[in-house]
């Protein structure tokens, strides 16, 4: 699991090892042009919800009771996105709320980082910050760059996915090839799955939060026997992939 008991979303159904929260949510429209009456259904294979953050505050006129009030810096998973001009979200408080507020107060996390150091870059010209105050600064630039390389490979896991495996699931792949198809893909689909709908949403989650970054690593370390098990078959997939028959189909 990602999330402690104490906090609102539960990355996890953690049959055994890890898995993700996902949901489905069957909606009707309104006059307004809003899904409503939305139903948040568990699921055990349907989609992760994504995370943004405000990036600034929000509070909706008084009569609008199907919108909610945010704070910048507040983190919210979004339930529904159709209409730009004002999404269904979901704070990450306990108890949670649901609501509707422009998608234009919302940022992903990687954005609202780069923001923040630039912001920080030009303010800092003039400051002299105390050492706590640096210590924060450089806090949250290790993040960002540690969501920002994991957002990265995860697009470079899908990549491969939606290249090189894609390739090796095709029907009509020769027969040498198919016998060994289930060694040449090894894990891949595994470890994208792990880190693009388990890892960076945990990352994500507590952007708000860098101290507690930690606890993804160390709640989710057996799950890296992934690449154990990858960086271990990988020798014997590269010799595979000398095999005229697999190499000539692959180009």
């Amino acid at each position: 699991m990602i999330m402690r008991a104490t906090e609102d979303v539960n990355y996890s159904a953690h049959t055994s090892r890890s898995s993700y929260r996902s949901e489905s949510i069957t909606s009707r429209s309104s006059d307004r042009g809003r899904s409503s009456s939305s139903e948040i259904v568990s699921a055990t294979e349907t989609r992760s919800l994504p995370v943004y953050i405000a990036t600034q505050d929000y509070n909706p006129e008084p009569d609008d009771i199907e919108s909610i009030s945010l704070e910048q810096g507040q983190i919210v998973e979004v339930l529904d996105k159709k209409n730009a001009a004002s999404w269904l979200i979901r704070t990450k408080a306990r108890p949670p709320k649901s609501g509707w507020v422009p998608g234009s107060y919302f940022e992903s996390p990687t954005e609202y980082y780069k923001q923040r150091k630039k912001t920080r870059e030009l303010v800092n010209r003039d400051l002299n910050l105390t050492d706590e105050q640096e210590a924060i600064m450089k806090r949250d630039q290790v993040y960002h760059d540690l969501l920002r390389s994991e957002e990265e490979f995860v697009n470079e896991l899908r990549t491969v996915v939606d290249t090189y495996v894609k390739a090796l699931d095709d029907a009509n792949i020769p027969e040498e090839v198919k016998a060994k198809k289930d060694e040449l893909i090894m894990n891949l689909k595994q470890l994208h799955n792990f880190h693009a709908n388990i890892m960076l949403k945990g990352l994500q989650y507590y952007s708000d939060d860098p101290n507690k970054v930690g606890q993804t690593f160390t709640r989710l370390s057996r799950d890296f026997d992934l690449h154990i098990q990858f960086h271990h078959n990988l020798p014997h997939v590269q010799k595979l992939l000398e095999q005229k028959t697999i190499s000539d189909f692959l180009e």
